[in-house]
């Protein structure tokens, strides 16, 4: 072998050599990172635990979408969608029933699609508070294990086991968690009956609100509250009969639970 051979011979192994290197040096340890490549050849409850609460432990990283407060009767509630470079990873829905039960749903996704739905509830049922938590996990829209666990007091709970749930011998796709995913959708777009128009604001010297109702009739209802005032208050004060039935392109935030809203 020449000279010039043997050295564009050693240049080469010396490319590769430093390529290995390097490929060990800056492998990504993000949690989600390790499970993409477990997520390539598995999917299992535990894969899809470790990779849920990597996005539990990172969600303050993620871009933040927030529904307004909706209300029909008793019963309140709003949805929250975490986004990130992959699209959506997380969608979670508060509701509250009076005073008697509230329940909170998260649903995790992964490239788009739902694999794992968790749910907390507390229930009075005049004889004290029951706590329970389920999990439900999903492969292709079809569920593959429920688990779920139950106590009277919120700290014995946390301590507590899952416990399988038995599952009928012909699993298919379960169409009734995709259609909450687009209900929420529904609620976080303020699309269908969650679409909303201005109704009133309310003028006591204490407190103040706007009013929203859906389009549909007997539908949802929605306030704001408002504790600073700009332009579009002052408007919405002066000549309520103007904005009536109106579209209003406002911002809000959910503060204990409920929303405030945010000047421009």
């Amino acid at each position: 072998m020449g000279m010039r051979m043997k050295i564009v011979y050693a240049f080469v192994l010396m490319v590769l050599l430093i390529s290995q290197i390097g490929c060990k040096q800056f492998k990504s340890d993000h949690p989600q990172a390790t499970l993409n490549d477990a997520f390539a050849t598995d999917l299992t409850a535990k894969s899809i635990a470790k990779y849920t609460d990597s996005i539990d432990k990172t969600i303050t990283q993620l871009n933040k979408t927030t529904s307004l407060l909706y209300f029909l009767g008793d019963v309140s509630f709003y949805a929250e969608k975490y986004t990130g470079n992959n699209g959506t990873v997380l969608m979670v829905e508060h509701a509250f029933n009076g005073g008697n039960s509230k329940s909170l749903k998260k649903y995790y996704f992964r490239n788009d699609s739902l694999i794992l739905e968790r749910v907390s509830t507390e229930i009075d049922n005049g004889d004290g508070m029951i706590f329970k938590d389920s999990q439900t996990f999903l492969r292709s829209n079809t569920v593959f294990k429920t688990e779920s666990r139950t106590s009277p007091a919120l700290t014995t709970l946390r301590s507590m086991p899952f416990v399988d749930v038995p599952l009928s011998q012909n699993q298919t796709p379960d169409q009734s968690y995709l259609n909450d995913v687009n209900s929420l959708n529904e609620v976080i777009n303020g699309q269908n009956k969650f679409d909303m128009v201005f109704d009133n604001i309310t003028t006591y010297p204490d407190s103040r609100y706007i009013i929203l109702k859906s389009k549909n009739q007997n539908g949802y209802m929605a306030t704001v509250l408002v504790r600073e005032k700009d332009a579009l208050i002052d408007s919405l004060l002066n000549d309520p009969i103007n904005f009536k039935d109106q579209k209003l392109k406002i911002r809000w935030e959910i503060k204990d639970h409920e929303a405030v809203y945010v000047p421009k």
